[in-house]
């Protein structure tokens, strides 16, 4: 049970739709004036290509989210993260609110859970009102909320910033290496083509010297044997006459 409910629980039953409803006509009184926004900015150190992160090296995310299917948008772009990375960052805040003490007592992420509990209120700015002004009776105060918010987000930032690390990492040794032998053997690959052509090229070219020396050699025979044929019929007809006339 969340900070919110334990303190509205002696006047509100959560679980009874009509007592949702009765929340929201009988709402806390509240502060009129309007909250300074807080300005909060993410942390983006530079990409330590030595970081480790979980979700990166084994036994990672990355053989986890390959058996996830991913949803993409009509463009092609990744439409919403994967289930595992959705749990991840709030299994990290939790366990940051459990063990950090920077978190001690009631701060941003109590107050963000406590709103689902009165999600009965339509307006949203009386739902952070209303949720506000309960829980300051734990000592929570605007302070308070928005330094352990912008720790949180710090918190986000930096893993982001490990993971971006080891995955530039990975890629590196998983994905460049290959580019880089893909390169290698395209280049190979190229080199033996243009053997392969040099090599056709010259197989025409003696297959063609082939075929005149063949032509040159086979009418050469040919022509010896006629010439043969010939001198010996000639001379067969004329020993046949020196018979004849003898």
């Amino acid at each position: 049970m969340s900070f919110l409910k334990q303190l509205l629980s002696p006047f509100v039953e959560f679980e009874d739709d009509k007592k949702r409803e009765q929340l929201k006509d009988n709402q806390i009184p509240v502060a009129t004036s309007t909250p300074a926004q807080a300005t909060v900015q993410p942390i983006s150190p530079p990409i330590d290509i030595n970081a480790h992160h979980p979700l990166i090296e084994p036994p990672g995310g990355a053989a986890n989210a390959a058996n996830q299917v991913p949803t993409y948008s009509p463009s092609g772009t990744l439409s919403q993260p994967l289930p595992e990375h959705i749990e991840y960052f709030e299994n990290l805040l939790n366990e940051a609110n459990l063990k950090n003490p920077t978190f001690q007592g009631t701060d941003y992420k109590e107050f963000v859970d406590s709103k689902f509990d009165i999600d009965a209120i339509q307006d949203e700015a009386i739902k952070y009102r209303t949720a506000f002004n309960v829980l300051k009776s734990t000592g929570l105060t605007k302070d308070k909320l928005i330094s352990t918010g912008q720790e949180y987000l710090n918190i986000v930032g930096r893993d982001m910033n490990a993971f971006q690390g080891a995955h530039a990492m990975k890629y590196q040794k998983e994905v460049r290496q290959k580019e880089q032998l893909i390169q290698k053997k395209a280049e190979e690959l190229h080199a033996l083509m243009q053997k392969i052509n040099a090599l056709k090229t010259e197989i025409n070219q003696l297959t063609q010297d082939m075929n005149l020396t063949k032509d040159n050699l086979n009418t050469l025979k040919a022509s010896y044997l006629l010439a043969g044929e010939n001198k010996q019929k000639e001379i067969q007809t004329e020993l046949q006459k020196i018979m004849q006339y003898f």
